[in-house]
């Protein structure tokens, strides 16, 4: 598995989600909830603490998350959201 993110790798995903928001009104909440888990630096505690086990947020906090954890493969979350445009 990858290592936790940096802050650069962070900030700089923070960064192309907001760019993303105006172009994908339809995923506001869940763009919202991945800016949520990295600004405020949700644990897996808060996460689960935070949304609803089983929803789509829970699973878009959780994703998010463990990227930043170094939990997943993915280079970059932005990436897979452009994915759906």
């Amino acid at each position: 598995m990858s290592k936790r993110k940096t802050e650069e790798e962070v900030q700089a995903e923070i960064s192309a989600l907001r760019e993303l928001l105006p172009l994908m009104p339809h995923l506001r909440r869940n763009i919202g909830v991945a800016l949520r888990v990295l600004t405020e630096r949700l644990t897996n505690d808060d996460v689960y603490d935070a949304f609803e086990q089983g929803s789509e947020l829970f699973e878009d906090a959780n994703t998010t998350r463990m990227w930043r954890d170094g939990d997943s493969s993915s280079d970059a979350l932005s990436t897979q959201w452009r994915e759906t445009l």
